[in-house]
């Protein structure tokens, strides 16, 4: 009987701990005036990275992203890198989280910074997310021997795009789209691309990917 008294005043004591709980967070609810149709988010982004990055190896970057809540509590900011070429991979959070502003520094950019990354900024009680994808690049160099390529014909420009602005960015670099019409040409058109994917530092996250364009220099 001791034992079954002990365990109802347990489980009393647990349920009024789970209503008083549930009493808070109605109140909480009420007062934050939840309970009406919401109008807008419930925070706003007061800055976000942009979509392309620029940094010579060995120099410092600094990123920010930030946002103010409406209600009570700022949003949280976080950070994942490796989201791949086209941002649609899942990628790796890294352990940079603050609440409102995040600063993502890197004192001296190494071969293994260069990627494609995204800012998270998350309301932890409203579930409203968005998310900002963008890429930390080198100088592309295309003409010049910076990356240990070594010396090529045909130049690989690592940039994720449609066939319209491939062939744009080929000409304000003074190329041209290469087409290889003889096995040579291929095969050194191949080569070239091999070398470019082992070395060049912005040719890592397309590294799954089965199609590149290709640029040459006449």
């Amino acid at each position: 009987y001791q034992r079954r008294v002990r365990g109802l005043t347990s489980f009393l004591c647990l349920l009024s701990l789970k209503m008083l709980k549930l009493l808070i967070c109605l109140s909480a609810l009420l007062a934050l005036g939840c309970c009406k149709p919401k109008a807008r988010k419930s925070f706003e982004v007061l800055k976000q990275p942009s979509p392309e990055i620029e940094v010579e190896i060995g120099k410092t970057v600094s990123i920010v992203c930030a946002a103010h809540g409406n209600n009570l509590m700022d949003p949280i900011v976080y950070w994942v890198k490796g989201i791949g070429a086209r941002h649609d991979g899942k990628g790796r959070r890294l352990s940079v989280t603050a609440v409102g502003k995040s600063v993502l520094y890197i004192e001296e950019v190494e071969e293994d910074d260069i990627d494609s990354y995204k800012c998270v900024i998350e309301d932890l009680c409203s579930g409203d997310k968005e998310e900002f994808p963008f890429d930390i690049i080198v100088p592309d160099e295309t003409c010049r021997d910076v990356y240990g390529v070594g010396h090529v014909v045909y130049g690989a420009t690592w940039t994720f795009t449609n066939w319209t602005v491939a062939v744009q960015d080929c000409k304000d670099k003074g190329m041209e789209i290469a087409f290889a019409h003889e096995y040579d040409e291929n095969a050194e058109l191949l080569s070239a691309l091999k070398k470019s994917f082992t070395t060049h530092p912005n040719a890592r996250k397309f590294a799954h990917e089965n199609w590149v364009w290709i640029g040459a220099h006449f």
